[in-house]
Parts: C-alpha cells; structure tokens; sequence
C-alpha cells in the first residue's frame, strides 16, 4: 500500500512511472531512492571534471550479466550526465560515436541500447520527474535535479523499469569507484592502453569493497541484417511481371524523426527505406519501418514498389552498407540485377533531404 510520510500532503507510491510502463516492471520507492541517493554522490564527485568522457568504466550488471560501458560527458558544460552503453552493440555504437561515424539524433537512436542519469535544470523535468523527486525528498530550492533515462533500439528516451534502474544504480556506483581511484593516485593511469578499461566489480557489498582491473574491450563481429522476406503475393507480383531492365536505383535506409506511440507509451522512432532514380532524381513511394520491424523488408519492397511505378526492374541498385548488399540478396538473384556498395548516394541524400525539411516544417 502507498505510504504517508510526516508533514506530507500527499502519499508516496510504492512504484513510479506505473501509467507510463504498462505491462512492465515500474520501479520501486525503495529502488529510485537508492538509484536517487547515488546519483547525488555522484555529481558531488563531478565525474565530468574527473573522467574524460572516452576513458570508459565498465561493469557487469548482477542480474543480466551484460556488460555496462559508462561514459561521463559534461567537461564542456552543455550536459551532465552519465551514460552506460549495454552489451557487445551498446559499445559498438559507442565506437562508431567517437569516429564520427553516427550522423544524427536518429542514426543514435536507432541503434542505442542504453541507461543514464541526466542533471537537469528544474524547469526541463516533466510531471512525471516531478513527482518522484517530491517523492524523494529532493528540495525544491535546488535548481537542478537528476533524471532518470532508459534507451532502447528504435526508442526515444523513456523512464527506467525496475531492472533498468538498477542496472543504472550499478553503473554509477562503478563510476564513483573509478573517480575516487583516479583522484587518490593523483593521475590517470586506467586508460594508457587503447581500448582498455577499467572493469569495476564488487566483492563484499556490506563492506562496499570493490575490485578495478583492467581488460580489453574487444568488438565481435557485427552480426548481419536477416535476409529479406517477401510474402507470397508480393513474389508473385514480382515473378508474373515480364519488366524491361533498365536505370539505376539509389535506396537507403534512415531515421525520419518522427515519433510513433500514444502519450503515455514509450515512443518509436519512424524509420524510412526510400529509392530514388539515380539519375533523374525522381523518389518512389517509401517504406515507412516502425521499431522492430524488418529493415530488410523495408529495403525489398522499397525496390518493388519503385518497379512497379517504372514498370521496369533497375539495371543495378547502389546502397550505403554493406549490410544491405547482403540483405537483399534473394531479391537481387529473383530479379536478376546487382547491388553494389558506394560511397555516396547523392539523388538519394538530396530527397532524404526535402523530405525531413518538410516532415519538420521548415518548408
């Protein structure tokens, strides 16, 4: 039952972000007084002054058993936060970060799988961070406060399950250890070697005695897109056609910007697979590809969707990743043209661009 607390006027929950995370775990009191006591450890420490935010700290989570790669970002002063990037393609994503390698907020999210804890000024937390603050005893004169963030593959930023929250509980108390090493030794000495890392395990949790050792952070190969799966009726819309084979096709995959979800559901970012004619500039009717669903798919009836506009199957398609070319093999080999990897679509990047000016109203 939801409990009273002196001199309060109102009740605090037992669990938080109940509306917002149905058919999950909500987080307990208990768990975001823990994660909210930490938090503010934490920032007393500034990690962003003490870390930079590529000398990562790693951790183990206790109940998944993933690997939690934690970045501290704040030296610049335009956020502060702690990021924990989860699993072999949190850090993945986190690499191809560091070498410029993600173009936008879209390409971010898309892919990201992670927690963190956010300062904020007051005036930037919504009802909901309200609330759990009131909740925890947070004092309203202070002019900043922490939040708290999950990401998911496909997801826009949305508030911490119970697993999630401790998770980030863990994460954090990884990366006070680590500040704490760094400013007893009076330097840095945990990140000489390139990708190494400090690994921060716990050994007696009464105690609060910790172990730091450092290990390589080597990347697995990048497991591949599945192949493309057409339904029967679209094959044989492919199969009865006699088309001519002529022109070529720029296709691509990429984040509109858009958000799919009701207001209290956690929101998908709208992705896109678009083909345009290489040389004519001309675009056909895109896919669009909510969270979950197969990029792969997208891409073929992409291609299909523009043969039938032209009534023509193209003489070669071009496409940015090699993960596509591999994707869209039975469909290459069913209708007979190849794909090829390019640097650069340019008829494909100038309607990518029309499209977002006008999907965000700048035009």
């Amino acid at each position: 039952m939801p409990r009273r607390v002196a001199n309060a006027a109102a009740t605090i929950p037992d669990q938080f972000f109940t509306d917002e995370l149905v058919g999950e775990t909500p987080p307990s009191h208990s768990t975001m007084q823990r994660l909210y006591d930490v938090a503010l450890e934490l920032i007393t420490l500034q990690p962003w002054h003490v870390l930079d935010e590529t000398e990562l700290v790693l951790t183990r989570d206790s109940a998944t058993g993933q690997t939690c790669y934690c970045s501290a970002m704040g030296a610049l002063g335009e956020v502060l936060m702690v990021q924990a990037y989860i699993g072999a393609e949190g850090y993945r994503l986190f690499r191809r970060v560091e070498a410029g390698e993600v173009s936008g907020a879209g390409d971010f999210y898309e892919a990201q799988h992670s927690v963190y804890m956010e300062f904020v000024p007051r005036e930037e937390l919504d009802a909901q961070d309200r609330k759990l603050l009131r909740a925890l005893g947070h004092p309203a004169a202070v002019k900043a406060a922490p939040v708290f963030r999950a990401c998911r593959p496909g997801y826009f930023p949305w508030y911490v399950t119970e697993q999630e929250a401790r998770m980030l509980e863990e994460c954090l108390r990884a990366v006070i250890v680590t500040c704490h090493a760094v400013i007893n030794q009076d330097g840095k000495t945990l990140w000489q070697r390139p990708y190494t890392y400090p690994m921060v395990s716990l050994l007696d949790e009464k105690e609060g005695r910790y172990r730091i050792e450092l290990v390589e952070a080597t990347l697995p190969k990048e497991p591949p897109l599945a192949k493309v799966q057409l339904g029967p009726d679209e094959l044989r819309r492919l199969l009865k056609q006699d088309y001519a084979i002529r022109g070529v096709l720029e296709l691509d995959h990429f984040s509109s910007g858009a958000q799919l979800g009701n207001k209290n559901q956690r929101k998908g970012y709208v992705g896109v697979a678009m083909a345009v004619d290489s040389e004519t500039g001309l675009v056909f009717p895109p896919e669009m590809v909510a969270p979950g669903d197969s990029i792969a798919n997208a891409l073929g009836r992409a291609i299909l969707r523009a043969s039938e506009v032209r009534r023509a199957f193209p003489q070669e398609v071009r496409v940015s990743k090699r993960s596509y070319k591999d994707c869209l093999e039975p469909v290459s080999e069913l209708c007979g043209f190849p794909v090829n990897v390019v640097r650069s679509l340019p008829a494909l990047a100038q309607a990518r661009e029309s499209m977002l000016r006008m999907m965000s109203g700048r035009i």
